[in-house]
């Protein structure tokens, strides 16, 4: 099995075309971190970015212990970077040893972040970047968890846990939607998938794993049809670099995909929507569209080759609620299995409460809530509350509009 070596200019530089920013990422690409030189305060990080971090925390965050009183006008800014964590947390040496307690639930996170984006910029040869490429036909995955799959797929040794977490931040969302579809899915019939649930997974397996052959010119061929995956109101997956999403598609070599990014966030302003394909297997939509009218340009839906991904969306949050629902009710009415992650518990509540108030009895569960077993490893902090960290993807539940009846006409397995 070979391996294709990531960019990793590529993945967190901007655009050649923005010329105004390479030559700092230059700068920075040059610099050396020796394993033992990975910490630093975040205002006298030999990286610019990192110091461009700890200046929008200083400009937008609050010291902990000022949150903490009722008077907004003495809410200040937090100054005083952590000797431990390198983040600025208080706006005092005295505030910070007032919060002392109180920062030690966040502290170890945020200097295992701190340590990991220098890591990231050190100029060392990123071997766990060094990803498999085409899969065997006869080779088989497991896709249990992340060690697992590591493992069986040949990836480069993961020698640490700091690899694994710059790993997984990277694949978390080609691999949850692989972790579905595959035949060795980690979730179980009666557990986590329903009934229904494993009647709309059925429906698409019988295409990614395809078993009845025709012969044409004496050659016998394996029939295919496309995949697509609706990643609505796509935004960080949406700017990952596309051969990123190769993983998903090595996993079914038999089958070509079409990734559709549908949501406001999914490219730039003022940018047109595209279509494009990395190779015969993968193609990329890409539509500034809400769902809801990006629904209208497609001329039908299949149970068997269609199915939808909300990426923490937020449906639950404040006045998302309401903008969410033309989009549910159009993906709902396809019948097709709507597949939705959160960053933590809390989050997925929040978002199944809405669906169960706002569609209730117009939806079957597919999957029951669950932690998912590829989620990112690595916590994101909030740079307007560092208080706040989260995994992307940490759960996963699925729904799938109500009344579907998977029915096949035996005369298409003879075309």
């Amino acid at each position: 099995m070979t391996t294709r070596s990531i960019s990793w200019k590529g993945l967190f530089s901007p655009s050649k075309k923005n010329a105004s920013r390479d030559s700092t990422f230059e700068q920075s690409n040059r610099i050396k971190l020796s394993p033992d030189n990975l910490f630093h305060k975040l205002s006298k990080s030999p990286l610019p970015e990192l110091r461009d971090r700890a200046a929008i925390i200083k400009k937008y965050g609050v010291c902990a212990v000022c949150d903490t009183h009722e008077n907004h006008d003495h809410k200040k800014a937090p100054v005083y970077e952590c000797p431990d964590c390198g983040y600025p947390t208080h706006c005092s040496e005295e505030h910070y040893n007032e919060g002392y307690q109180a920062h030690q639930e966040i502290c170890h996170i945020l200097r295992e972040q701190n340590e990991d984006d220098h890591d990231l910029r050190s100029g060392r040869p990123m071997k766990e970047f060094e990803f498999p490429t085409t899969q065997g036909f006869d080779e088989t995955v497991n896709m249990a968890n992340w060690d697992v799959f590591f493992y069986t797929r040949s990836f480069p040794s993961m020698d640490s846990d700091r690899s694994m977490r710059h790993v997984s931040k990277l694949l978390t969302y080609p691999i949850t939607v692989a972790s579905i579809l595959h035949e060795s899915c980690p979730y179980q019939l009666g557990k986590e998938i329903t009934t229904e649930g494993m009647r709309s997974i059925s429906a698409l397996r019988t295409v990614l794993y395809p078993r009845n052959e025709v012969a044409k010119d004496g050659v016998t061929l394996i029939r295919s049809e496309t995949i697509n995956v609706y990643v609505v109101g796509a935004r960080a997956e949406a700017s990952l670099p596309q051969y990123i999403w190769l993983q998903l598609a090595y996993l079914f070599p038999h089958t070509p995909f079409h990734i559709h990014f549908i949501g406001p966030d999914t490219l730039p302003a003022g940018k047109e929507s595209y279509t494009e394909s990395l190779n015969e297997r993968l193609m990329f939509t890409y539509d500034n569209s809400l769902y809801h009218d990006y629904h209208e340009k497609i001329d039908k839906f299949d149970p068997y080759t269609d199915l939808f991904f909300l990426f923490s969306p937020g449906i639950g949050h404040g006045s998302a609620r309401e903008g969410w629902k033309m989009s549910i009710e159009k993906a709902l009415e396809t019948k097709c299995p709507i597949f939705i992650t959160g960053y933590d518990k809390a989050d997925v509540e929040t978002d199944i409460e809405a669906v169960e108030q706002d569609y209730q009895g117009e939806f079957d569960w597919v999957l029951n809530p669950t932690e998912n077993q590829f989620s990112s490893l690595k916590r994101d902090v909030n740079l307007m509350d560092i208080r706040q960290t989260i995994n992307a993807n940490w759960g996963i539940w699925g729904i799938r509009g109500k009344r579907y009846d998977v029915t096949h006409q035996p005369e298409d397995d003879d075309e």
